[in-house]
């Protein structure tokens, strides 16, 4: 197993990789066999700075998606339900949009005035979406 350094503890977590510093993805805690990266595979992290970590890095997304979006780029989330709506949400649920519109498989939502749309497949929760206005 490769033993990766883990910087920024207490914060949002990142680690080496050859000459850049790059953020680990969200961790995923499994009582008795540790937490983990879907890249980096095992890491030395503890539930509660997973948490943090996870938490910080849903609100970066959020943050780069209302700052920094531009018309033609594009991102990922998640579809989920609440109160029997469907709504766009990170990967550990936090809202990112509940004003949604779904026709078919496209899915179009909105966020403080800019407009995104994407498609949703069969038996997948994620939304690969671009902006449109």
């Amino acid at each position: 197993m490769k033993i990766i350094e883990i910087l920024n503890r207490g914060s949002l977590l990142t680690y080496h990789d050859g000459a850049h510093e790059r953020c680990f993805g969200y961790l995923m805690h499994f009582p008795e066999h540790g937490t983990y990266d879907a890249s980096a595979g095992k890491v030395d992290v503890s539930p509660d700075e997973a948490d943090t970590h996870n938490k910080l890095l849903d609100r970066a997304l959020i943050e780069g998606l209302d700052d920094n979006c531009q018309v033609g780029q594009h991102g990922s989330f998640y579809l989920g339900k609440r109160d029997g709506r469907t709504v766009v949400q990170t990967f550990v649920g936090a809202l990112v949009s509940d004003d949604v519109t779904a026709r078919g498989n496209s899915i179009t939502f909105r966020r403080k005035g800019k407009v995104f749309r994407g498609r949703a497949r069969m038996h997948e929760g994620i939304l690969n979406f671009r902006r449109v206005a």
